[in-house]
């Protein structure tokens, strides 16, 4: 049979759409609740294509945490970075779980130059985020260790995310704030004081990534490969201090100083294995449950955290190392 030139190209160009239309790249919607140097890996793996090489479109998009956590649930958003957020979300029932913890808990209680010790801080304001969230917990759990009881001896101050809470502790109407990077940084280049590193207390199940059950169960590949590019940026930005420098001064409008200190202290809060021990987690519940006066229930880490997609990517791509 004899099929003509024009013929071909016109089944040529179906095939080819067809073929196109089935290899389109999926949408995963990444919920974010500031621009901090915890959403900066997001960008840069989005960025470098290492989401795009498992045929992913993922989309960045601004939302507080409370609302992220409800777009887990209800399949409107596919993940989100919020996840101390989610997990609180996860403690009060939802079906929520975090599968990837990148960094260690990265707040810092910051206070203007005249205070010297967190002790200074009695009847003093403290700026939170929001009422409930990471900060609040934070600011309540130091305030406690050093003696201050943050009900009656302090003032916690819902003031917003880390950049508006920089803002306020620079223009002097709050005595004191807590501060993710790079606006501890920002604030101690200023002049003011880091009175203390949350981390020293306990290990919070920080910046991360969440997703709720049902996503984990039913799309468990999409999980793996977005952990995955997480994984490798977070490789990649301890091998390339410079470019990750670089792109850090971009993203966040940083001068050299400020995207210098930030990428070195980012690298020094990253996790090798991706994951909290148990007894982090176990921290994590009873403190959340304390602050917000929750009745303490029989909920166990595997309730809220789900650690072993991250540990196959990691073992994977240590095994491509060598």
């Amino acid at each position: 049979m004899h099929v003509s030139l024009k013929a071909i190209v016109i089944i040529g160009t179906v095939l080819l759409l067809t073929w196109t239309s089935a290899t389109q790249a999926r949408e995963a919607v990444i919920g974010y609740s500031g621009r901090t140097i915890a959403e900066m890996p997001f960008a840069w793996a989005s960025r470098k294509g290492f989401f795009k090489e498992a045929n992913l479109d993922v989309k960045m998009i601004y939302m507080s945490t409370s609302i992220a956590a409800k777009g887990l649930m209800s399949g409107d958003v596919d993940y989100s970075t919020a996840m101390g957020g989610a997990l609180r979300a996860a403690i009060a029932g939802a079906p929520v779980i975090a599968v990837y913890s990148m960094f260690k808990a990265q707040m810092y209680l910051v206070a203007q130059p005249r205070y010297k010790q967190v002790a200074d801080l009695k009847g003093k304001t403290v700026g939170i985020s929001v009422f409930g969230g990471a900060y609040d917990l934070v600011a309540r759990t130091i305030l406690k260790h050093h003696g201050i009881d943050p009900e009656k001896q302090a003032t916690l101050l819902q003031i917003g995310d880390s950049r508006t809470l920089y803002s306020a502790l620079s223009a002097g109407t709050i005595d004191s704030a807590i501060l993710g990077p790079p606006y501890d940084i920002k604030a101690e280049l200023d002049g003011n004081n880091r009175l203390f590193d949350s981390s020293e207390i306990f290990d919070m199940p920080f910046s991360g990534l969440a997703t709720s059950k049902k996503k984990l169960q039913q799309d468990r590949a999409e999980v793996k490969a977005i952990v995955r590019g997480l994984e490798r940026i977070r490789r990649y930005i301890v091998a390339n201090r410079g470019e990750s420098e670089a792109f850090v001064k971009q993203f966040l409008n940083l001068n050299d100083q400020e995207a210098r200190l930030s990428v070195a202290q980012m690298i020094k809060s990253f996790r090798d294995t991706g994951r909290t021990t148990d007894d982090a987690v176990v921290d994590f519940i009873d403190t959340t449950l304390r602050s917000t006066k929750q009745k303490v229930g029989n909920i166990k880490p595997g309730d809220i955290v789900d650690w072993s997609v991250t540990t196959e990517v990691v073992r994977e791509l240590d095994k491509e190392k060598k």
